[in-house]
């Protein structure tokens, strides 16, 4: 995914940045991305400063909401009284964010992640210049497509991964500026330094090396299509003779050859089944899988089950299980090898590999039935996407039946991209998410 003619068209921006003398405590300003805010963190969010990023990307709703006065016309009104009191101040040229994030991963080890805040020029994915990994659904493209026409801003960068084996854009951008102009630590313990190279020969040696690449869409699939659908609206409403704004998004590019990546998997809590389903769960199931038995129960018989489907992770697809009618944990071992999905289906050999895709298709399609025309097509799956959370909720979680998986690796999401594939909505949690609030980008800058 490193071609030597230049694929992608990433630029530097005059980002708008808080300003420190109307919000010296940036670490009350910034918050998650939208789509990992629960209700409760919305309303703690939007309380613990004016200025919190949340008033913009994910506005509170109330009854009382109309056309002239809701969520989208309250973050475009914020936006610009926050500009216009320079609560929010433009950077002076146009320039990239070189950020870097020190975090405890999965299993509590110390970690580094570094990237770029830049934009980058929008692509259609038939052009190949820009891949998406994921299915979406309709239902955030629609809401994010209200707050985009309503603010004209980007205000949280779509994550993307390209691949750099050297590292020399990263190197670049250690040998440009000086001091961070960001440095705080989040909520959850990770710290986020941040540079703004804004020299124009930094920035064009950064624009070159980080244009030779193919991106990978790992976090934003829905904003990367709205923002694709707005800048199509708008070209059919005139026809530019040049660049418009809409014509590039804000995106935050991390280096996928790097160690440092933590991507956790996303685990499905079922509940809604019938009787006669749960009853027979276990011959349903063993055509196609071993079940292994869990001893013990608990905390004990959870990290049990969770190694063991580590260790029979590789040629064979594995699952965890747990039934909520009998309190016990199982682990699924495939009977054949990858790709246990039949050629037939018409995915290749790499889609047909996936745990995830063989947990949608093999077990959640095929042996529950849920699905449109199965036994249980209102049946409802709960996505989990931490382990350690997945677990703890078990008891109170309602759920009949949990399946767990192992994490889907790089090498799995480079594969199935590279084939011209999707993989299956909620695939992969790339932690940690970029933070909402570091940069904005408005399209008037």
């Amino acid at each position: 995914m490193s071609p030597a003619t230049k694929l992608a068209d990433v630029v530097p921006f005059k980002g708008l940045r808080y300003n420190p003398e109307r919000v010296p405590d940036l670490s009350v300003a910034i918050s998650p991305p939208y789509d990992i805010i629960s209700p409760a963190g919305q309303k703690r969010y939007t309380e613990k400063s004016p200025y919190n990023a949340v008033h913009l990307d994910f506005g509170m709703e109330f009854a009382s909401d109309d056309e002239a006065n809701n969520r989208y016309t309250r973050a475009a009104a914020a936006l610009d009284d926050w500009i216009r009191r320079s609560v929010l101040i433009p950077e002076a040229r146009p320039a990239f964010y070189f950020c870097r994030e020190e975090y405890l991963d999965a299993d509590g080890t110390p970690t580094v992640r570094e990237g770029f805040i830049a934009l980058v020029r929008l692509a259609e994915f038939s052009e190949g210049k820009i891949l998406p990994h994921e299915e979406t659904a309709p239902g955030p493209k629609e809401d994010r497509l209200r707050l985009l026409e309503a603010t004209e801003a980007n205000l949280s960068p779509i994550y993307c991964l390209y691949s750099e084996p050297d590292n020399s854009s990263a190197k670049l951008a250690a040998g440009a500026g000086g001091g961070p102009a960001i440095d705080l630590t989040d909520e959850a313990g990770t710290r986020h330094t941040v540079w703004v190279i804004d020299d124009p020969g930094d920035t064009g040696a950064l624009s070159a090396s980080l244009s030779a690449k193919t991106l990978l869409i790992a976090d934003g699939h829905h904003r990367y299509e709205t923002m694709l659908a707005y800048r199509n609206a708008r070209r059919e409403q005139r026809q530019p003779a040049g660049d418009m704004p809409c014509d590039f998004t804000m995106v935050y590019l991390s280096n996928m050859d790097i160690d440092g990546k933590s991507i956790l998997p996303i685990h499905r809590f079922v509940s809604g089944l019938d009787d006669e389903t749960l009853a027979g769960l276990a011959a349903s199931l063993e055509g196609d899988f071993e079940i292994h038995d869990v001893p013990g129960s608990g905390a004990g018989a959870q990290q049990q089950m969770i190694a063991m489907m580590r260790e029979l992770d590789g040629g064979r697809n594995a699952f965890g299980m747990y039934l909520a009618g009998s309190g016990s944990y199982h682990v699924l071992a495939a009977r054949r090898p990858r790709p246990m999905i039949p050629a037939g289906e018409g995915h290749s050999a790499a889609y047909r590999s996936l745990d995830v895709a063989v947990l949608d298709r093999v077990i959640l399609a095929g042996a529950l039935g849920i699905s449109p025309a199965g036994a249980n097509p209102d049946a409802r799956v709960r996505f989990m996407e931490r382990t350690g959370a997945a677990l703890a909720a078990l008891p109170d979680s309602g759920c009949q039946v949990a399946f767990f998986v192992n994490p889907t690796s790089m090498e799995e999401i480079k594969a199935v991209a590279e084939a011209g594939e999707k993989m299956p909505q909620k695939s992969t949690y790339f932690y940690p998410k970029p933070l909402t609030g570091l940069v904005f980008r408005s399209f008037r800058y």
